[in-house]
């Protein structure tokens, strides 16, 4: 009955008159999994395994890139995006002043 509706309720609502609650919680799968986790924890202290990974920054970012994703804030958002519009307008700063002096010097 719960998946007849399809996408004819709010899937909030449909959450809601299944459980009783509007909004989804993982706790009941962190208990069920706290066994596992606290023995991972355990035994990573124990052989002193090194947890998490090494960050490269440049792998990282070139990685989003190349996946053709976009990355807003943080680290990869240091450059502004106006930073091509403000490098064109410099660039035709600097051709109006070259063709400016020419100008002026030929004359």
């Amino acid at each position: 009955q719960l998946m007849e509706k399809g996408s004819s309720q709010p899937w909030r609502d449909v959450l809601f008159q299944a459980t009783g609650e509007s909004r989804l919680d993982g706790s009941a799968l962190r208990e069920y999994f706290r066994p596992l986790e606290d023995w991972l924890r355990n035994e990573n202290l124990r052989t002193g395994e090194f947890v998490g990974w090494l960050y490269d920054g440049d792998y990282c970012k070139q990685s989003i890139e190349t996946a053709g994703l976009q990355v807003f804030g943080g680290f990869y958002n240091s450059c502004s995006k106006r930073m091509p519009s403000i490098l064109l307008y410099c660039f035709v700063v600097v051709l109006s002043v070259c063709f400016t002096s020419k100008c002026l010097f030929s004359s």
